[in-house]
C-alpha cells in the first residue's frame, strides 16, 4: 500500500471517530501549546527585562546598595563611603547616591502620592536622564540644600494639568518646593516602579530636610569604559569593606551589582521557564501519549475483522502494521499543528496584556512539533505491532 493512499486511509479514519480522536489528540493540544507558550514567554520576558536594564544600567555601571539585616535595610552606607571609593579608583567617572521616601505632593487643591527621591548633580549624566524643561540639579542646590525639584511628567500632568509647572510652588509634607524642570520619560523600571511618576530633590535636601538621615539606599557609579567595570568593582568591595571595619570572613553590609552579575541572575530567573516549567508540558505529553496508546489498542480490538480480511487478501505484516503507526502520526502531527496555533494565540493575549512583545520562539515551535511526532510514533507502536501479529484466520471467525 502506498504511503499517499495510507495518509488518505488514516484521515478517514480520524474523521469516522471524531470523539476517539478529540480524546487523543487533548493532551497533545495543550503539551505542545504549553510548551510553546513557557518557552516564548521566557524569551520575551529576558529582553524586555535586559531592555529595561540597559535603559537604567549599562555596560559601565555599577550599582552599590545597602545590604540586609534581620532588621530590614541597613543604615550603614555613607556618602563619606562613596568619596573614599572615588579617591581610590580613578577609572569611575562620577557618581550618584540615592535616598527615597514616599511622600504627598500638594498643589493647591491637588494632592498626590509620589516617591521623592534625593540625587546628586551628577544625576543627569550617571543616569542619562536630562529634562525636557527648565534645568536640571546642579552643586548649588546640592551645597545649600535647596527646596527645588524636579516632576516626572506623570506627576507633574497629574498635580498641574494644563498649567505651566515651571517656576510654580509645590508642597511636600506641607513644606513649599520650587519646581525647577520637568524630567524626560523613562518608563518602568526593572522594579515595576513608574519613573514618570516620581520627585527628585537635592540629595542633601532629602537627608537634612526630609528625611533626617545620614546615610543613604544606594548609589549609582559610571566607570570610564566597560572593560574596567569588573576589576574596579572588586576595588569597591575592598574600600567598602575598609571603611565599615569588617574583618576577614564577616559577610558585607552592602550590595554590589555588575552588569555581568546582573545578566547571571536574570539567567537564573529565567530557568524557571526555560527548564522547569517545561517539564509541565513534558508530563502532559507524555500522559497524552499513554492515552494514545491504550485508545489505538481499543481501536485494533474493534477492528479486527478488518484487519483479518486485509491480511486475508494480501495485506503484509508491515502494511497493517504502517496503517495503525500512521494514524497515531497523524493524530499527533494534527494536534500539535493546532497547539502550536493555540500557544500563539495565548501568547498574543498575553502580550496585549502585560505590553510587552512576545517573539515567537522558533526553537519552542520546532521542539513542539517534534514532541507532537515522536509522541505519535512511541504511541503508535505497541498498537500496531499488535495488529500486524493477528492471525487472519482466528481475526475472521
Amino acid at each position: 500500500m502506498k504511503n499517499g493512499k495510507v495518509m488518505a486511509g488514516s484521515i478517514r479514519m480520524m474523521w469516522r471517530y471524531k470523539l476517539r480522536t478529540f480524546l487523543m489528540s487533548i493532551g497533545v493540544v495543550v503539551g505542545v501549546a504549553v510548551l510553546v507558550v513557557i518557552r516564548s514567554y521566557g524569551a520575551g520576558m529576558e529582553a524586555n527585562i535586559m531592555n529595561k536594564m540597559k535603559q537604567f544600567f549599562d555596560a559601565t555601571n555599577i550599582m552599590v546598595t545597602t545590604g540586609f539585616s534581620a532588621d530590614g535595610p541597613r543604615t550603614t552606607l555613607k556618602l563619606e563611603d562613596l568619596e573614599a571609593v572615588q579617591a581610590a579608583c580613578p577609572e569611575i567617572e562620577a557618581w550618584d547616591p540615592s535616598l527615597m521616601r514616599r511622600k504627598t505632593a500638594q498643589y493647591r487643591s491637588e494632592y498626590h502620592p509620589v516617591l521623592v527621591r534625593g540625587h546628586s548633580e551628577h544625576a543627569e549624566l550617571v543616569w542619562e536622564r536630562g529634562v525636557t524643561g527648565g534645568r536640571s540639579l546642579d552643586a548649588s542646590d546640592v551645597k545649600a540644600s535647596a527646596r527645588v525639584a524636579l516632576l516626572g511628567y506623570k506627576t507633574a500632568d497629574i498635580l498641574f494639568g494644563d498649567d505651566d509647572p515651571l517656576d510654580q510652588s509645590i508642597q511636600l509634607d506641607g513644606v513649599p518646593y520650587r519646581v525647577i524642570g520637568i524630567l524626560e520619560p523613562k518608563g518602568s523600571d526593572p522594579h515595576g516602579e513608574d519613573r514618570d511618576d516620581e520627585i527628585h530633590v537635592p540629595i542633601s535636601t532629602m537627608m537634612r530636610r526630609i528625611a533626617n538621615v545620614d546615610y543613604i539606599n544606594f548609589a549609582k557609579l559610571r566607570v570610564t569604559e566597560a572593560k574596567y567595570v569588573e576589576d574596579v568593582a572588586e576595588r569597591v568591595e575592598a574600600v567598602l569593606r575598609q571603611q565599615h571595619a569588617l574583618a576577614d570572613g564577616e559577610d558585607n553590609d552592602f550590595s554590589l551589582f555588575t552588569p555581568m552579575l546582573i545578566k547571571k541572575m536574570v539567567a537564573r530567573a529565567n530557568k524557571v521557564f526555560s527548564l522547569y516549567l517545561p517539564l509541565v508540558a513534558a508530563i502532559a505529553l507524555l500522559v497524552a501519549a499513554i492515552v494514545i496508546a491504550n485508545i489505538m489498542l481499543m481501536a485494533v480490538k474493534e477492528r479486527i475483522p478488518e484487519i483479518g480480511l486485509r491480511k486475508a487478501v494480501g495485506a503484509t505484516d508491515g502494511q497493517v502494521s504502517r496503517q495503525f503507526l500512521m494514524e497515531a502520526f497523524m493524530v499527533t502531527l494534527v494536534s500539535g499543528l493546532a497547539g502550536i496555533v493555540l500557544g500563539l494565540g495565548v501568547l498574543a493575549v498575553i502580550s496585549a496584556r502585560v505590553d510587552v512583545p512576545m517573539p515567537v520562539s522558533a526553537t519552542a515551535v520546532g521542539l513542539g512539533l517534534a514532541a507532537a511526532v515522536v509522541v505519535g510514533i512511541l504511541a503508535g507502536i505497541w498498537p500496531s505491532r499488535h495488529a500486524a501479529r493477528m492471525d487472519p484466520v482466528a481475526a475472521l471467525r
